[in-house]
C-alpha cells in the first residue's frame, strides 16, 4: 500500500490531472502527468513538493473486479518500491493507466513497463 501523501484520492484531483496533464503511452501502461500549478488552483492546496499518484484500472481491461483489483495492487507495489528508494520528482500528479495487454502479465514485465513510462516522463531522479 502506498503512504498515504502519495496518494491521489479524490475525483476533482483526477479531474483537474486529466484536464490539465499531457499523456505518455507504452506497450502496458500510459500515464497522465501534470506538473502541480498551486496558482492556477489555489482552493486545492496543492504544495510544490506534492507527489500524488493514482492507478486506473478500467472495465476494458476485464470485467472481473478481481482481475483489475490484482493489477492494481502490483502496479502500486511497484511504484510503492521506487518511492521507498526516493526516486521520484516532487511536485506533479500521477495517474497510470493499464491497457488491457497487461492483464495477466508477470509482475517483472509490470514493473519494466510501470518504470519506462515513468522514465519516458522524466520523473524519475
Amino acid at each position: 500500500m502506498l503512504p498515504k501523501e502519495y496518494r491521489l484520492t479524490k475525483m476533482k484531483d483526477f479531474e483537474i490531472l486529466f484536464k490539465e496533464g499531457y499523456f505518455i503511452n507504452d506497450e502496458l501502461f500510459s500515464a497522465k502527468v501534470w506538473k502541480t500549478n498551486i496558482e492556477k488552483y489555489p482552493k486545492r492546496n496543492y504544495n510544490v513538493e506534492d507527489l500524488k499518484i493514482g492507478f486506473v484500472v478500467g472495465l476494458k481491461v476485464s470485467k472481473s473486479a478481481v482481475k483489475r483489483n490484482r493489477l492494481k495492487r502490483q502496479m502500486r507495489e511497484v511504484v510503492r518500491i521506487a518511492l521507498k528508494n526516493k526516486e521520484f520528482k516532487k511536485g506533479f500528479m500521477i495517474a497510470i493507466i493499464a491497457k488491457p495487454i497487461a492483464l495477466g502479465v508477470e509482475y517483472e514485465k509490470i514493473e519494466k513497463g510501470i518504470m519506462n513510462i515513468l522514465k519516458k516522463a522524466k520523473l524519475l531522479v
